[in-house]
């Protein structure tokens, strides 16, 4: 079972590297709840509150392997 852990551990640090290098806030979060934290979108990442899509084109296989 602590292999699982691991595993998923790993995948949500790798995510979270992710976000801080290649992700942007959703310009529609910003607009209509100033206040609020908006969402961090990676490129062609759907927004889940507002439904938009960020329009950048995909990561590389070799952006996503190496944040």
């Amino acid at each position: 079972m602590s292999d699982v852990a691991e595993m998923h551990g790993a995948i949500k640090d790798h995510k979270k590297r992710l976000r801080a290098t290649y992700g942007v806030p959703c310009p529609e979060c910003q607009r209509l709840l100033p206040r609020a934290n908006p969402s961090i979108l990676l490129p062609q990442q759907t927004c889940r509150i507002h439904r938009y899509k960020d329009q950048r084109p995909e990561l590389t296989d070799e952006q996503w392997s190496n944040p």
